[in-house]
C-alpha cells in the first residue's frame, strides 16, 4: 500500500522530553535498543531486540519522570513482534506507520504495511468501538464541559486512524489524507469540517471547548462512518 506518512508535530519541549525518554531506553537496553518513534504528542512505541523482567523493573523506576513530562509509558515491542502482529492490530499499527516521528535510533519498520483484508475487518471493529466509546464517554462526563472537551481530545487520534483506514480502503491503497475517509463515506462538507476540527485537537487541545456544542453532530457522523464501513460486507 502506498500511503503518505505524516510526521507527528512535536513542540520543542515535547521533542526534548521524548529525547530524554529515548536516552533512558538506550541506557536500559544498550545494544538491544532499536528505535523510539512518537505516534502522537504524548504516546510512543519503543523497539528493542529483546525484553526481560529486569528491563521492565528498570523502566518502572523511570516511568514517573516520563509522566511528569506528560508522556505516556511507551508501547514496548520487538521489530519481529510488530511485523507479526500487523494482522492482529492492523488499524492501530498502520496508524503508527502512517503518522510517526523517529525520535531516536534507526527506522524499525522495514517497509511494513497492513494487509487490506485484515484492515477491512479491523476497520469495522474500530468504527463501532469509536462510536460506543463516544456514547459511553458522553454519559460518564455527566454534562461537565471540561470532561466533554477531554472526551473530544481523547477521540482525536482514534478518529484520525479510522478515517485514514477508510480512505485507504476506498482508494485501493493510493496516497490518502485522513479527510479523504470522511468524504469517501459520503459526509457533507460541514460534517467533514467538523471531523477535521476534531482531528486537529491532537495538535491544539485548547480548541476542544468550543466543539463540545457540536458533540451531537460528531456522534451522528460517527454513526454514519460505522454504517459506511459495515456496508462493505455487501460489496
Amino acid at each position: 500500500m502506498n500511503v503518505v506518512a505524516e510526521p507527528v508535530t512535536l513542540s520543542p519541549a515535547t521533542q526534548r522530553a521524548f529525547e530524554r525518554l529515548g536516552a533512558d531506553l538506550s541506557r536500559v537496553f544498550g545494544g538491544r535498543f532499536v528505535a523510539l518513534v512518537a505516534s502522537s504528542p504524548t504516546s510512543s512505541v519503543a523497539f528493542v531486540r529483546a525484553i526481560g523482567p529486569g528491563d521492565l523493573h528498570a523502566l518502572a523506576a523511570l516511568a514517573p519522570s516520563w509522566h511528569r513530562e506528560h508522556l505516556d509509558t511507551p508501547l514496548l515491542v520487538t521489530p519481529e513482534e510488530f511485523q507479526r502482529s500487523l494482522d492482529v492490530f492492523p488499524v492501530e499499527y498502520q496508524a503508527v506507520l502512517d503518522r510517526h516521528t523517529l525520535v531516536a535510533g534507526t527506522d524499525p519498520f522495514g517497509g511494513a504495511h497492513a494487509n487490506a483484508d485484515d484492515l477491512r475487518r479491523a476497520c469495522e471493529v474500530q468504527a463501532k468501538s469509536h462510536l460506543l466509546h463516544l456514547r459511553q464517554g458522553w454519559i460518564d462526563a455527566h454534562g461537565d464541559d471540561e470532561d466533554l472537551a477531554d472526551l473530544l481530545v481523547r477521540s482525536a487520534a482514534p478518529l484520525r486512524a479510522l478515517l485514514v483506514s477508510l480512505a485507504r480502503l476506498s482508494t485501493n491503497g493510493q496516497p490518502v489524507s485522513a479527510l479523504d475517509g470522511a468524504r469517501a463515506a459520503g459526509l457533507d462538507a460541514p460534517t467533514v469540517a467538523l471531523l477535521a476540527a476534531v482531528v486537529g485537537l491532537e495538535a491544539d487541545v485548547d480548541a476542544a471547548a468550543p466543539l463540545t456544542a457540536q458533540l451531537g453532530e460528531y456522534l451522528s457522523a460517527s454513526e454514519k462512518l460505522w454504517t459506511f464501513v459495515d456496508g462493505w460486507r455487501a460489496r
